[in-house]
């Protein structure tokens, strides 16, 4: 929590354990940028793309190398539960352990936060 004291000199004010604001941005930065960098290493080991509209990150769709139409009704998996702090680079290689994804759609709160529930479509039952 910042303490302000007043002076009009933002650049002295610091939290109650004597840090800075900077600290706790530069940690949110590393954290941030570290998740970038697994989202983009999970994409090109995959070969598959990321988009984030409309309130969702969709990871697939259709997967490299497929042809044909989209899988038939029954594949598509929703998952409650969701831990707010996982992402796809963690998400995928465990639904994968099921079988090929066709298609992964991790619902995301403005904040950048999962909102806990995603969708899962394989390519085949």
């Amino acid at each position: 929590m910042l303490q302000h004291r007043g002076d009009g000199d933002r650049s002295s004010d610091e939290d109650l354990d004597g840090h800075s604001g900077d600290v706790d941005f530069k940690d949110d930065f590393r954290v941030s940028c570290a998740k970038e960098m697994a989202l983009l290493a999970l994409m090109e080991k995959t070969g598959y793309n990321m988009v984030q509209e409309n309130g969702q990150r969709k990871y697939g769709g259709p997967p490299p190398g497929w042809e044909g139409p989209a899988p038939p009704r029954g594949c598509e998996v929703f998952v409650g539960k969701i831990p707010r702090d996982m992402f796809e680079d963690e998400l995928v290689p465990l639904f994968e352990k099921v079988g090929k994804i066709y298609e992964f759609r991790l619902m995301m709160e403005f904040s950048g936060e999962n909102r806990g529930y995603a969708f899962v479509m394989y390519t085949n039952k």
